[in-house]
């Protein structure tokens, strides 16, 4: 072996020569070590050092002089193992901020009938209030038997709604009755809102009723507090 395998375990190269030297002489003063490693005194001295907080050399004192020996090499096994662990559990931190950052802020399309659906459905699965506002009706009239269906899971789970809706629609809206746990106001028709906006949770997801319907998806704690605000504005516009 030389003092390049050594190395490897994380000893510089004045420490793998001391270490070896040590290994060779067992028991041994500063001066033999010297002698045998081909290392200068001086840095014999700063390389024992090191390699006593390693956990490699120990040294006892006879006749008020030092002597160094070689800690069983088992110890490298040891060193290998304490630096795979400091590793995984480093890993393992830096990955839990990655999939913090990554879960924080995304922003997601979600076209057709199928994708707008998921997006009532992930409301339902969040278990948080609701705030809608830009509320036209479209939802009812495009998925009938779904929103029954989805007004009353939400009445089960308990999730309350504030909703803002269009003054044209306020007859129709208020002789629903599956609309429970519900918070309506109406704005005038004159505050004509081409896509409906819905907060919920740590998104806020917009949805655009064309022929093909499609819905944009914002996770962003920044998102949902502008579009809170600004929800609130148009609930103290509207009236009930």
């Amino acid at each position: 072996m030389n003092s390049e395998d050594l190395r490897e375990f994380g000893l510089s190269n004045t420490e793998a020569k001391v270490y070896l030297a040590l290994i060779e002489l067992n028991n041994s003063q500063v001066g033999e070590i010297t002698k045998k490693s081909g290392v200068n005194r001086t840095n014999v001295y700063d390389a024992l050092e090191r390699l006593i907080e390693k956990g490699l050399v120990s040294y006892v004192t006879e006749n008020n002089k030092k002597v160094f020996e070689a800690v069983n090499p088992e110890r490298f096994r040891l060193v290998v193992e304490e630096k795979q662990e400091k590793l995984l559990h480093l890993v393992k931190e830096l990955n839990e901020k990655c999939s913090k950052n990554k879960q924080e802020e995304s922003a997601t399309i979600l076209r057709g009938k199928n994708g707008v659906k998921s997006v009532y459905e992930d409301m339902l699965k969040e278990k948080k209030p609701i705030y809608i506002h830009g509320a036209t009706g479209k939802f009812k009239e495009r998925f009938p038997f779904y929103q029954q269906h989805w007004n009353d899971q939400r009445f089960k789970l308990k999730i309350p709604l504030k909703i803002i809706w269009s003054e044209r629609v306020r007859k129709d809206r208020k002789k629903d009755i599956h609309l429970r746990i519900v918070d309506m106001r109406f704005l005038p028709d004159s505050y004509d809102f081409p896509s409906m906006t819905i907060t919920y949770s740590d998104k806020v997801a917009t949805i655009v009723w064309t022929e093909t319907p499609f819905a944009f998806v914002i996770k962003s704690k920044e998102a949902v507090k502008s579009s809170l605000t600004y929800f609130n504005l148009l609930w103290n516009i509207a009236k009930k």
